[in-house]
C-alpha cells in the first residue's frame, strides 16, 4: 500500500511538472473579465464620422501612409487589433480570408496594432500568416485613451474597455483630398468582430458597384 502511494504521489508531481502553461497578458492578469474569449460578432453600421489620414511605421519598422494605399484600391478595411486579444485574433483569420478572396478585386486591408509589444504583434503576425500592412500606433497598455482608435470607437458608441477589434471600412469614392487630412466623411464600422458572411455580401456589393 505504501509503494502504490509513493508511486500515485511521484506520478502526481510529473503531471504537475509537464502540463502546459498558458500565458496570459498583462491585461488579462490585471482584468480578466475583459479579454472574454467569447465571440463578440457586430453589424456593419454606416456612419458619419471624420476619419483622418495617417502615417504610421509598419511593426518591422517601414513608413506607411494610409492615403498612398488606399490610391489603387476599391475599399479599404482599417482593422484596429491588439496582439494579445483572442477576439482580434480570431477574427484576423477572417480578415486574412476576406483579403486573400477579393484583394485582386480592389479590397486593402491595414491592421492598426493597439496597446501591444513589438513581440506580442510579430506572434500575431506569424500566427496568422499576415500579408497585408500592419502599422502601430501604441505600445503600451497606458495609452488606451490616448489612441485615435480609443476616439473612433468611441464616437461610434462602442463602451468596450479595450475595443478590440474594432474596423473601420472606407469606400474610395468617399476618400478625399489632400493627403494628411481627413481621409474620409463617411464610413461604416463594426464594434466587434466583422460577421463573415455580412462582409463577403457588404465587400460584393461595393465592389460591384451596386451599394448606395
Amino acid at each position: 500500500m505504501l509503494i502504490r502511494r509513493a508511486f500515485s504521489s511521484i506520478a502526481m508531481t510529473a503531471a504537475l511538472m509537464f502540463a502546459p502553461m498558458t500565458i496570459k497578458s498583462p491585461v488579462a492578469a490585471s482584468n480578466a473579465t475583459s479579454l472574454a474569449s467569447d465571440p463578440e460578432p457586430a453589424p456593419i453600421v454606416e456612419r458619419k464620422l471624420d476619419f483622418g489620414d495617417f502615417t504610421l511605421k509598419t511593426y518591422d519598422g517601414h513608413p506607411f501612409n494610409l492615403h498612398d494605399y488606399a490610391e489603387d484600391k476599391r475599399l479599404i478595411i482599417v482593422s484596429y487589433i491588439a496582439g494579445w486579444c483572442e477576439n482580434s485574433n480570431r477574427n484576423a483569420r477572417v480578415i486574412k480570408r476576406l483579403f486573400d478572396k477579393y484583394r485582386d478585386r480592389g479590397l486593402g486591408v491595414v491592421a492598426v496594432s493597439e496597446y501591444s509589444t513589438p513581440e506580442e504583434i510579430t506572434v500575431y503576425v506569424n500566427r496568422i500568416g499576415v500579408d497585408y500592412p500592419v502599422v502601430v500606433e501604441t505600445d503600451h497598455l497606458k495609452a488606451r485613451k490616448e489612441s485615435s482608435h480609443y476616439r473612433y470607437r468611441t464616437q461610434a458608441g462602442d463602451a468596450r474597455k479595450w475595443g478590440t477589434p474594432f474596423h473601420v471600412i472606407i469606400s474610395a469614392r468617399e476618400i478625399g483630398q489632400p493627403r494628411g487630412g481627413i481621409l474620409a466623411r463617411h464610413v461604416h464600422t463594426v464594434s466587434g468582430e466583422i460577421i463573415e458572411a455580412e462582409a463577403e455580401t457588404f465587400i460584393e456589393q461595393h465592389l460591384a458597384g451596386k451599394a448606395d
